[in-house]
């Protein structure tokens, strides 16, 4: 830039300002933008305050450097000049690189997540396909409302298949006041190609747009769809467009049970979630219902001969059902880890004593090193800020694991955090304590800490402290 001055001062002078001006704004607005639009779509405080000094240091590098060396330029090519101005120019550059860099390394990098830790969480992931049982009620509507939302949040564009119009859409545009605007933005679109499976095409912003880019495609689904095989999509996907991820709407009253299971098994790759009616596998146990438990932190005393696995997979089955987001904290020797990995609806945590730093594997699985309770806490508040308006449901497994303490009392404060965090109207939480491992006066500082604490022994599962209606 600095030789394309100095060219154009001795041979155009008169082009000189507008070239530097549209140089000038190119250079500036262009990454500016990029990281303002990163930062309204990140959920974590520390991501969004990085982003913000990215966007300011910037462009503070570009036109301060800028103004700077055109005043120190010899001849002189503005009518005012700075003795030394170059020199300037450089030192402040390197402070504002410098800055940048440090903001990078050690704010954004602090925690080493996946690029998903900046976008909202949703129960649809990329390149997936999903079966959404419903029975076209409200529950069906506010899922998908809040799921559209956090997708649109996200980026992601949604198709909607003129076939869905008439439920789908009309009640979207009742119950979801940002609809419209969806509409009109691009965000969401109502397709006439479903059968051609046709990608949207792409406005400018989209193609400028930070990051890659996903399709979710939303199809309403008839009986007679339930005696073949949906193929699926292929198109879209590279290093610009992630993997699309499908939708497909089925009225409960549409759906036998001997047909949906027959369609389930010639479509592997499908997974179903049944909104159709509330489900309480969990609750039930304790003669109470999803309602009563939601928003609740648990504690799970059980014996180590109980099936306690059983429990935990009807309390992660409950929160599935219920359109919830299911993580489970866990280690790599645990029972509840090899029983549930694998499972996509599951997000799992193992914490790891082989790892010194987070990472997340291709199939969605996070790990993090053992007893790191910082880290843990920060896990949990992403999840908690991404899941306010679907609600989420929490396992602790083997917290003496997650948490670094020599002696009981430091593991007892790590906990009483943990539920200070979880004491949020969306939050679900299942604390485990085996009672035949763990020390008698550590289990009865447990018991004043939780309101509702439930007993697994041989003799089955029961409800020994409810909280006062």
């Amino acid at each position: 830039m600095v030789f394309a001055w100095v060219a154009l001062n001795l041979s155009l002078p008169i082009l000189f300002l507008p070239f530097t001006i549209v140089l000038l704004s190119t250079a500036t607005v262009y990454p500016t933008s990029l990281f303002l639009s990163a930062r309204r779509r990140a959920k974590p405080a520390h991501v969004k305050n990085s982003l913000a000094m990215l966007s300011v240091t910037w462009a503070l590098f570009v036109t301060v450097g800028t103004v700077l060396f055109a005043l120190g330029a010899q001849p002189p090519v503005l009518p005012v000049s700075l003795p030394y101005g170059w020199e300037i120019a450089f030192i402040v550059g390197s402070v504002l690189f410098f800055l940048m860099s440090t903001t990078d390394a050690f704010t954004l990098s602090s925690v080493r997540f996946s690029s998903g830790q900046l976008l909202p969480e949703t129960i649809v992931k990329s390149g997936h396909r999903y079966l959404i049982l419903h029975d076209s009620g409200k529950r069906a509507i506010s899922f998908l409302s809040s799921t559209l939302k956090g997708l649109v949040d996200s980026g992601a564009r949604v198709v909607i298949s003129a076939s869905s119009n008439g439920w789908l859409v009309g009640n979207l545009s009742l119950h979801e006041s940002h609809f419209s605007e969806w509409q009109q933005n691009g965000r969401v679109v109502v397709s006439e190609n479903w059968v051609e499976h046709a990608f949207p095409r792409e406005g400018l912003s989209d193609r400028l747009s930070f990051g890659p880019t996903s399709t979710v495609f939303v199809n309403e689904l008839g009986q007679e769809n339930l005696e073949g095989v949906v193929p699926s999509l292929d198109k879209g996907a590279g290093e610009k467009h992630q993997e699309p991820a499908e939708l497909f709407l089925l009225e409960s009253s549409k759906a036998p049970r001997p047909q949906l299971t027959e369609f389930l098994r010639r479509n592997t790759g499908i997974e179903l979630l049944n909104l159709s009616e509330s489900t309480d596998p969990f609750s039930s146990m304790v003669e109470l219902d999803h309602q009563k438990i939601r928003g609740s932190i648990i504690l799970l005393e059980y014996e180590t001969s109980s099936d306690y696995e059983g429990v935990v997979d009807k309390f992660l089955a409950e929160g599935i059902s219920n359109a919830e987001l299911c993580v489970l904290f866990t280690t790599k020797s645990s029972k509840l880890y090899r029983a549930n990995k694998g499972k996509r609806m599951i997000k799992i945590i193992a914490a790891s004593s082989l790892i010194s730093v987070p990472d997340e594997l291709p199939d969605g699985e996070m790990q993090i090193p053992d007893k790191e309770l910082g880290l843990v806490a920060a896990v949990l508040s992403d999840f908690l800020d991404n899941s306010k308006n679907s609600g989420a449901s929490f396992v602790f497994d083997s917290i003496t694991e997650l948490i670094r303490g020599e002696r009981w009392e430091q593991v007892y404060s790590g906990i009483k955090q943990l539920i200070d965090l979880l004491t949020v109207p969306n939050a679900t939480a299942l604390f485990l304590a085996n009672i035949n491992t763990m020390e008698p006066r550590f289990l009865g500082a447990l018991h004043g800490a939780f309101a509702l604490q439930l007993r697994l022994d041989n003799e089955g599962l029961k409800a020994v402290k409810v909280p006062a209606k």
